[in-house]
């Protein structure tokens, strides 16, 4: 079963935990790493690696908020060459639910599932109506 780490700048991870933990529960497996004012890589990847010390030999994704941001550069350096291990950007709450919902498939398919849930995960309200409306018109016309 993967361990999910999740970092961002700000508190960001820490409400997107508490949001997570509000439809699922607490995991223990599932953590938040704040990127705080005033760190820089080394303390983040220092926050990093106390976390994956508790969790040794297990595959761990890495759901970060800003692609080439600090918590993905400390992440990347980190993790560079060990297969266990991924990184995906631009983390949000359906992505972090979907990969908590299969954290017991292999790393592979949980980075699968987070690319496809954020795909899935954007809607605009115009374009959902359109859609339907256009939809009905179809079913009418049979």
């Amino acid at each position: 079963m993967s361990v999910i780490i999740v970092s961002g700048h700000g508190k960001f991870s820490l409400g997107l935990l508490d949001a997570f933990e509000m439809i699922f529960g607490h995991d223990e497996k599932i953590k938040a790493v704040p990127f705080l004012k005033g760190e820089g890589i080394p303390q983040l990847q220092e926050k990093f690696n106390n976390e994956l010390n508790d969790f040794a030999g297990e595959e761990v994704l890495f759901l970060v908020d800003v692609f080439g941001g600090t918590p993905y550069n400390a992440a990347t350096q980190l993790i560079y060459g060990n297969k266990k291990y991924d990184v995906i950007s631009g983390v949000n709450l359906p992505i972090l639910l979907e990969t908590a919902a299969q954290r017991n498939q292999p790393l592979s398919s949980l980075v699968n599932a987070a690319k496809a849930a954020g795909e899935n995960s954007t809607k605009v309200f115009s374009e959902e109506i359109a859609r339907i409306q256009n939809e009905n018109t179809e079913d009418d016309e049979l």
